[in-house]
């Protein structure tokens, strides 16, 4: 009769055991994927700022000189500082999360013209799009 208990004993052993391995496994699983679901929205909101700030160019570049547009990007992008620059080689405006690994790959927006002096932007303060000279200014107001 021992040798009966004993041999429960173990098959309830290792069904708990495959029970916490499958169920870790699938909580591994979920984790994973919430965190590609936050690096994706991140992306798509760098991208978004991109695409704001080229279309304000577009829009400046199409008008003429005298033209000029203000416009307010985000401080961060989810608690996060970001960068954006111009790729004058491929008229692109880049936008990067260098804490996430979000690159041009990512989030890039293309722009009309080539001619476009773009300095480091206080994101917290409002942007300024306008004609100077021959080329088209992006700095803080």
């Amino acid at each position: 009769m021992m040798d009966c208990r004993g041999f429960f004993s173990i098959d309830a052993l290792f069904a708990v055991t495959l029970l916490l391995m499958v169920s870790g496994g699938l909580l591994n699983l979920y984790e994973g994927r919430g965190q590609a679901a936050a690096w994706s929205s991140t992306a798509n909101e760098a991208k978004m700022a991109c695409e704001k700030l080229a279309a304000a160019i577009n829009t400046v570049y199409a008008t003429g000189p005298a033209s000029e547009l203000y416009l307010n990007l985000p401080a961060t992008i989810d608690n996060y500082t970001y960068t954006i620059s111009y790729d004058s080689t491929h008229r692109q405006i880049i936008a990067e999360v260098p804490e996430l690994g979000i690159t041009e790959r990512t989030s890039k927006a293309a722009v009309a013209c080539k001619n476009i002096l773009l300095e480091n932007l206080d994101f917290s303060r409002r942007i300024r799009v306008r004609w100077l000279g021959g080329n088209i200014e992006v700095v803080n107001a």
